[in-house]
């Protein structure tokens, strides 16, 4: 009975150690995720997106493209689309080190949401399926991901509510002109809690102004042509800040009269602010059917289906652009603002780029050597509300959803899949976070 007992000992302490290995390997996916160098292209018969396949190296990246490339996932169209991938790799052609020079926020594997995909380019694609000539492909670098794990919620009047989990996945180019103009930008927003509660969303989110965005220092700029052309604008609930002409000449002003805080200025100026206004809802009398964005609807006899809203920002530290109408594209270069005499040599950042000129570097907007790349991000995800009292936890929206009913049409473009949790009322807090993803390689257009 003893040495039966012995071995019945030494196999439960061989499943242990076995569990163990396998609960150690499970919390360090991101280094897995990172070494990873087998990856595989999408089989040849793979249908792709507009989006794969999209980058290729600059003058300052060494990873191949045929690298980047195997890092893409299925979207819910049973297509291949890019997804997160390291800003640094290892070439398995050479078992070197290489870079990609760019990179897209903090790695899904870590979320506990990482079952829930991130398949950038998706709702592009949707949108120009079934919007006939109309387009809105956004470019490959600008697709950021930021999440929180296990965060206890707050609750409106104080205390705490559930356990959730909160992923959000943003277009926010920063380096070129196309956020002066385009106000329809690419938002995932998935939430998850310990109670039952989820909300997956996936649409091109409005940001404000359809051919202008509101200016730092000078206000609202009227840009012109914006993609697509039939963009609707989303009033006083959102918005894009981005840095203007203005915040250039306050500085200059400010380093000629008070020398000392000219760096205030400058620094507190130039940044990126872009609030979501997220807000989508349905309501519903007879067949009649009011899609909106606010709480409207009830002096009109509707009933209400669901609301979902949540009042996050994004906001960008250091971005390689300012909008300066004398330069093509009315894109000026931050970098260009250490070469100004007021401004050469306020601390930190200019200083560093003029050194770095002096001792034969030419450090241009787009090299590594510029702190100017848009790699400093917060993202506050703020207050999230979701009800839901209907028996529907699936419905379908057009590309920018403002259009949602309880089945598909691809006829009226109302074909990406929304899940809303049947929810009575669900208010919580999810604060904010904030990172800087700077990496080895990484430089604007970032």
């Amino acid at each position: 009975m003893a040495r039966r007992l012995r071995s019945v000992g030494r196999f439960a302490i061989g499943i242990c150690v076995l569990l163990l290995v396998v609960v150690m390997q499970l919390h360090i996916t991101p280094n897995l995720v990172q070494a990873q160098t087998t990856r595989q292209p999408p089989p040849a018969n793979a249908k792709l997106s507009s989006a794969y396949g999209m980058w290729t190296p600059s003058q300052f990246d060494t990873c191949p493209k045929s690298l980047h490339d195997t890092y893409w996932v299925y979207g819910p169209d049973d297509t291949v689309y890019p997804t997160w991938h390291p800003s640094s790799d290892v070439n398995p052609a050479t078992g070197q080190t290489c870079t990609y020079g760019h990179e897209h926020g903090r790695n899904p594997a870590e979320s506990r949401l990482a079952s829930w995909t991130v398949p950038f380019g998706y709702v592009n694609e949707e949108f120009a399926r079934t919007n006939s000539g109309k387009t809105r492909h956004e470019d490959h670098v600008g697709h950021k991901i930021e999440f929180k794990n296990d965060v206890t919620v707050g609750l409106p009047g104080g205390g705490t509510g559930p356990v959730c989990q909160i992923l959000t996945k943003l277009h926010q180019g920063t380096h070129s002109a196309d956020a002066f103009t385009n106000n329809m930008h690419e938002l995932f927003y998935y939430v998850s809690c310990n109670n039952g509660v989820q909300m997956r969303w996936r649409g091109m989110h409005l940001f404000g102004a359809a051919g202008g965005f509101e200016g730092t220092c000078e206000g609202f700029h009227n840009v012109g042509t914006f993609t697509p052309d039939t963009s609707p604008t989303l009033e006083n609930e959102s918005l894009r800040r981005i840095p203007d002409k203005g915040c250039l000449t306050e500085a200059i002003e400010q380093a000629k009269q008070q020398p000392y805080y000219a760096s205030d200025a400058y620094y507190s100026n130039y940044r990126e602010d872009w609030s979501t206004g997220f807000r989508h809802g349905l309501y519903k009398n007879g067949d009649q059917y009011l899609d909106h964005w606010g709480q409207v609807g009830f002096d009109k006899g509707y009933t209400k289906l669901f609301n979902i809203d949540s009042g996050a920002y994004f906001k960008v530290m250091g971005p390689s652009r300012y909008f300066e109408p004398t330069k093509p594209n009315n894109l000026g270069r931050r970098i260009d603002m250490c070469f100004i005499p007021e401004l050469a040599a306020l601390q930190g950042d200019c200083i560093n780029v003029n050194n770095l000129i002096k001792q034969g570097i030419p450090v241009t907007w787009d090299h590594p050597r510029s702190p100017f790349k848009g790699t400093y991000r917060t993202v506050h995800f703020d207050w999230v509300t979701i009800s839901n009292n209907t028996s529907n936890e699936k419905w379908y929206s057009n590309a920018a959803g403002t259009v949602i009913r309880p089945q598909p049409d691809a006829s009226q473009g109302i074909t990406i899949e929304q899940i809303i949790s049947r929810t009575p009322f669900a208010m919580y807090y999810f604060g904010n976070r904030e990172s800087d993803f700077n990496g080895r390689g990484v430089h604007a257009p970032n």
